[in-house]
């Protein structure tokens, strides 16, 4: 296992969100990093943090994994319906991902802010993922 990578449950999460017909009806797209001029709303892929979940017999990293939600659409509701589907798809999910078998994945805390432009609101949602090398 690669323990300290953290492409493989990324790849997975970006699958599940880009293949749900119901999250994306809500966005324009789902982004590592977004193209300049994406049209509001969109969930990028933020950061990833990770440490050593290992045992005397498995081997294994927990992984703190952000979302970040933008939306313009005049108040909270638009980013809260968004992070109300990702809550759906990741909260305690059967991931498949590569090289790893996941544990559990379980939500962990989630916020929206307004930005400083005035105009852009920031949902921030965040999901503790245990995986162990597979045998």
């Amino acid at each position: 296992m690669a323990n300290f990578s953290h492409y493989p449950l990324q790849k997975s999460i970006y699958q599940t969100l880009t293949g749900d017909t119901e999250l994306m009806a809500l966005l324009t797209g789902v982004f590592d990093r977004p193209p300049q001029g994406t049209a509001f709303p969109y969930v990028t892929l933020g950061e990833s943090i990770g440490s050593d979940w290992s045992t005397k017999t498995t081997t294994g990293t927990e992984q703190l994994v952000t979302l970040h939600i933008w939306s313009r659409e005049g108040g909270r509701k638009e980013a809260a319906t968004i992070m109300e589907r990702l809550h759906t798809l990741l909260h305690q999910a059967d991931l498949s991902v590569d090289g790893q078998d996941l544990v559990s994945i379980q939500f962990a805390s989630s916020g929206i802010t307004l930005e400083t432009d005035g105009y852009t609101y920031q949902g921030i949602m965040r999901f503790q993922a245990l995986l162990e090398a597979t045998s």
